[in-house]
């Protein structure tokens, strides 16, 4: 059937038959060819990045170290960052300067423990591992063909290198895509007693700051803030038994907290859960509800709900948080990809018209891709694709789709090598890790995104800290 927007009809009679329907075919290869515009990410499919990955997967750079990428080069760069997200760097401002990868091995204790132990490490038919000491578990030498190589590489996540565990203040901020924010959100710092056991020196950034911060567009429509502490109290590499001083830290594998105190109507909410190291047993978690004045078991097994009416859930932490006995693991292969992971800044700096895309300096490096399912069919991903470093196995992009198989959420990973800050260097420089500046996360079906700003870093361990986990003391850190 003709449809005459895209080609008019033939008219038999007419003398200029032939030059219309050649101009109007012209056209019409012109547009099929044409890159897909910005709105058309709402329709993508799993099936649309299967087809970017595979052709592309080889693609070498035509960029270089030093050049500097503008939305006039989206389609240079297109075979490097995941479809869905490029189409958010398709605006004016938009400038990526390429800088060379750096190095991001792990700390030498942890290379040590993974050299004396991971050939004694083995994958059971179940997918959980035995003799499993300390350092990565297994080889970053994956083959697709390896039945197991998703679950090893899914080990190899959970035990990455990561010092006693991750501290941030984590400001987050809904952003509805469009409109403006006339200011910044404020930053407060948490109570001082959920510091209590990590010592250092900050310094509040400026209200010139807080603009670089927040840049950019987007309507700022709420504002929360909370501090969040894990501690690592197993599989410790530098520990002569690889255990923090504690009761019982052989059960488990580590604990964390969770305290809100802004706005208002959550302040005080703390949530206290527990992973043991039997990946079998289901987490533990515990909330103190300031509206009850009191401790309430909750369920940790719930971990696909939206944390607090953010776009991020409990699973997402890390880009995934959950239990790996919970999920079918596949590995996809590896992929160039181009991502901000050597910030030239202490803080994150956003921009563009939603305010959620960094501005910052770029670099390609080499990633693991993974897709995992969820076992439970009630999940509200039907998968999720995670983009890891197989150097030191952090999470750099991620992207879920729901269940009729659209492609729903987006998260771009923003981090600083930890020996390069200057704020907050006394929790950083000496743990040799990626550290998180902010992570955005971008629902691209409802026009809406979280920005998740995470100053913080990997201190090391002061016993006082072990009190923020006593479960008996819960109702006791609220304000």
């Amino acid at each position: 059937m003709w449809n005459p927007k895209v080609m008019p009809k033939p008219t038999w009679n007419s003398r200029y038959l032939w030059p219309e329907l050649i101009g109007s075919i012209a056209a019409l290869v012109l547009l099929l060819a044409a890159p897909v515009r910005a709105q058309d990410y709402k329709s993508y499919t799993r099936e649309t990045f299967d087809q970017w990955y595979e052709k592309y997967k080889d693609t070498k750079a035509d960029f270089k170290p030093g050049d500097v990428l503008t939305a006039k080069d989206i389609e240079r760069m297109r075979p490097f960052v995941p479809p869905g997200y490029l189409e958010q760097l398709n605006f004016p401002e938009f400038k990526a300067e390429i800088i060379a990868p750096v190095s991001h091995r792990p700390r030498q204790d942890y290379v040590d423990c993974t050299e004396k132990y991971q050939s004694q490490v083995r994958m059971k038919p179940d997918g959980s591992v035995e003799n499993y000491t300390c350092g990565q578990p297994f080889s970053s030498e994956l083959k697709v063909d390896d039945p197991q190589a998703g679950f090893k590489a899914a080990w190899n996540f959970e035990y990455r290198w990561q010092n006693y565990g991750y501290f941030c203040d984590c400001p987050a901020t809904w952003d509805r895509f469009g409109g403006s924010h006339a200011t910044p959100p404020e930053y407060e710092p948490p109570p001082p007693s959920w510091r209590e056991g990590i010592p250092f020196t900050w310094t509040k950034p400026s209200a010139e700051e807080m603009k670089d911060i927040y840049g950019g567009g987007g309507n700022f429509q709420r504002h929360l803030t909370c501090m969040y502490k894990k501690i690592i109290e197993s599989h410790l590499p530098q520990l002569p038994d690889h255990l923090v001083p504690a009761p019982d830290a052989a059960t488990f594998e580590w604990k964390e907290f969770t305290g809100f105190f802004e706005p208002f109507d959550i302040r005080g909410t703390a949530f206290i859960i527990y992973r043991y190291n039997d990946p079998f047993r289901a987490d533990d978690a515990w909330a103190y509800i300031p509206n009850l004045r009191r401790v309430r078991r909750i369920s940790a097994e719930v971990k696909s709900d939206s944390l607090l009416g953010t776009d991020h859930t409990l699973e997402d932490f890390y880009g995934f948080s959950g239990r790996p006995l919970e999920w079918k693991w596949k590995f996809m292969g590896f992929k160039d990809a181009l991502v901000v992971m050597d910030s030239k800044y202490d803080y994150t700096h956003l921009y563009g018209p939603n305010g959620i895309i960094p501005n910052d300096v770029w670099s390609l490096r080499r990633f693991v891709l993974i897709e995992r399912k969820s076992k439970d069919p009630r999940h509200p991903y039907s998968s999720v694709v995670d983009f890891w470093d197989p150097e030191n196995w952090d999470t750099f992009y991620m992207e879920a789709w729901d269940r009729k198989g659209k492609l729903w959420k987006v998260w771009e990973f923003q981090k600083k090598w930890t020996e390069t800050f200057k704020d907050w260097a006394d929790i950083n420089k000496g743990t040799f890790i990626t550290n998180f500046q902010s992570i955005q996360v971008l629902d691209l079906q409802n026009d809406r995104g979280t920005i998740w700003i995470t100053p913080g870093g990997y201190p090391n361990l002061d016993v006082k800290v072990l009190g923020l986990y006593d479960i008996n003391k819960l109702e006791e850190i609220h304000r």
